[in-house]
């Protein structure tokens, strides 16, 4: 299998986990406050989110995020996406709307898929900058979903300590 099939098919896995951990999410467990350091449901899910949406859109494409292109904030009332490393506490006061940030992730895949559909096996060995760190698209594009999957194990764990069931398998 050559490598951007390979890319290809598990982006198409990791979004198939992404939805089943947001399946019959209720408003109250998106926006429960664990106790701790934890981050509710809704910071993590936007962090996923907002995450692709920086690597597609911003490094590999040079182009504004879909989250400020589409006026995100104003349509979801967050003020700006949780970046790593920062603070997410004011997502433990915040009442979001789990249907508004489904809408943004399908937004931010539908220009994913875009990008993808046009990508060669050529443009996976184009050398991009994560931060001071040189990587390849296609590492980038593994390390995407590689993050997407670990924030739905955590989804799906914070659904599990609020008594959901986490995944439906």
């Amino acid at each position: 299998m050559e490598i951007l099939e390979y890319i290809r098919r598990q982006k198409t896995s990791m979004r198939s986990t992404v939805d089943m951990t947001m399946r019959d999410i209720t408003i109250e467990q998106f926006n429960w406050a664990p106790p701790g350091t934890m981050n509710t449901i809704s910071a993590t899910f936007i962090h996923l989110t907002s995450v692709e949406d920086h690597f597609i859109q911003g490094i590999l494409q040079g182009k504004p995020r879909v989250w400020d292109a589409q006026g995100w904030s104003e349509k979801t009332g967050v003020k700006k996406t949780p970046g790593i490393g920062e603070n997410w506490d004011e997502f433990k006061h915040l009442h979001l709307q789990p249907a508004n940030l489904l809408e943004y992730q399908k937004a931010v895949w539908a220009v994913t898929d875009a990008y993808m559909s046009n990508l060669t096996a050529e443009d996976l060995d184009r050398k991009v900058m994560l931060g001071k760190r040189e990587m390849t698209a296609a590492e980038l594009l593994i390390m995407a979903i590689h993050q997407s999957l670990s924030h739905a194990g955590e989804i799906a764990a914070l659904k599990g300590i609020q008594g959901a069931k986490g995944l439906p398998i």
